[in-house]
């Protein structure tokens, strides 16, 4: 294990060297649902720095792959819909961090196979509830997903890649059929195994 700030160069060059893919899941938990409980008043930068050095670092250790965690009312999915809205009230600093992120991801030209999942509320629960990944959906209160469902799609996307470049929202099935008639399944885009050393 390697300590350190996520935000330094150095740090990110240890922690890239050597390695097959990388998982970014960076920012600051929000431990509850009343923004009275919730300080919001900074503006961090830990997933927008962390990000411009990783992709920096990446290519001149090799390393193609990685996965990044942002949040479903980030970039594209800042829908205007109420739970976004709900969202960014609460904590509107720590997705502008994450929208930054998701900019500079967009407009990156490094040779890196990226992949942004989106999560909504996460919680503790079995894994292997019934869930799906899309590029478009309108979210609302009963939106949610399990650590466990969560933790294995991701490190099944970094084992074989199946939707490079793409901005995923991943999610339970919501409790209005209304807003899943108009959400938009993400197709599979690519396909292909990382080698691993024996």
């Amino acid at each position: 294990m390697l300590v350190g700030d996520a935000r330094d160069p150095d740090t990110i060059e240890q922690l890239v060297a050597g390695r097959h893919a990388v998982i970014c899941s960076l920012g600051i938990g929000v431990s509850s649902t009343d923004r009275g409980e919730i300080n919001d008043e900074e503006r961090p930068d830990v997933c927008a720095v962390s990000t411009k050095r990783l992709f920096a670092a990446m290519p001149a250790h090799g390393v193609k792959r990685i996965v990044l965690m942002s949040a479903h009312g980030v970039g594209g999915s800042n829908d205007g819909s109420r739970y976004v809205v709900w969202l960014r009230r609460l904590v509107e600093n720590r997705l502008l961090d994450k929208d930054e992120m998701e900019a500079f991801i967009a407009s990156s030209g490094a040779p890196i196979d990226w992949t942004v999942v989106r999560n909504p509320v996460i919680y503790d629960g079995p894994r292997g509830r019934p869930h799906e990944v899309y590029t478009r959906i309108e979210l609302n209160g009963s939106s949610r997903i399990t650590y466990a469902d969560l933790a294995a799609f991701v490190i099944a996307e970094v084992e074989t890649p199946r939707h490079i470049g793409q901005f995923l929202t991943i999610t339970e099935p919501l409790d209005d059929p209304a807003l899943m008639a108009g959400a938009e399944i993400a197709e599979v885009v690519v396909a292909r195994l990382i080698m691993r050393e024996a």
